[in-house]
């Protein structure tokens, strides 16, 4: 005779021999929930047997008078214990009708009437994409930065005419040529080699 197939069959069995107990576990997260303890007759039965058994001087042994009393009391229990379990733990997980699976109240999405796994919670979703967002923005102005120590007058260049490298001097200490940025004499911006305008406000560069 087949036992008791209880609603899911992802679940431990904690009983032992002084009673019955089981942990059903949702099937997208792996929480379980215990039932409560079910005591069995079975131990203080075969406590009561296995002293009878040394007082009659082992005319039947301790081992065989408990496995006596197992075969002949706890048959059907555990069946009838893991039908009660089942009752009492089943009103807390639901049945998706995509995949079947049984989840818990984490993993359901009630809106949808799906486990997560197949309708994910969009208020969730919505608040991991805008956490790996904000990170992504983090990351890419951090590389932006350009840190720089000490004094920014003082930082390396390279001669305009040489190519070699100079510091904070005014003249390439390779062949002479002045370092010095040239100017617009009319609104300060910067003025590259040899330009005859000014990029900013068109003024004729003034020849040296």
């Amino acid at each position: 005779m087949a036992g008791f197939t209880p609603f899911t069959n992802n679940y431990r069995d904690l009983s032992d021999e002084n009673g019955y107990q089981f942990e059903f576990v949702c099937d997208i997260c792996g929480s379980g929930y215990r039932s409560e303890f079910q005591r069995s007759t079975l131990g203080s039965a075969s406590t009561l047997i296995t002293g009878a058994s040394s007082v009659l001087g082992g005319l039947w042994g301790a081992s065989n008078a408990t496995r006596g009393a197992k075969d002949f009391m706890d048959r059907g229990a555990r069946d009838e214990a893991l039908k009660k379990a089942a009752n009492e733990i089943m009103p807390l997980f639901t049945r998706c009708p995509r995949d079947s699976r049984w989840v818990d109240e984490t993993c359901w999405n009630e809106a949808r009437g799906l486990c997560v796994s197949d309708a994910p919670k969009l208020a969730s979703e919505m608040e991991a994409t805008r956490a790996q967002v904000e990170v992504q923005q983090m990351r890419e102005a951090m590389q932006g930065e350009k840190v720089f120590s000490g004094d920014l007058s003082a930082r390396a260049t390279v001669c305009a005419n040489c190519g070699k490298p100079v510091g904070s001097e005014k003249f390439c200490a390779n062949c002479g040529t002045p370092t010095a940025q040239a100017k617009c004499a009319g609104c300060g911006t910067d003025l590259a080699e040899g330009a005859r305008f000014c990029p900013n406000c068109g003024q004729p560069v003034a020849a040296a």
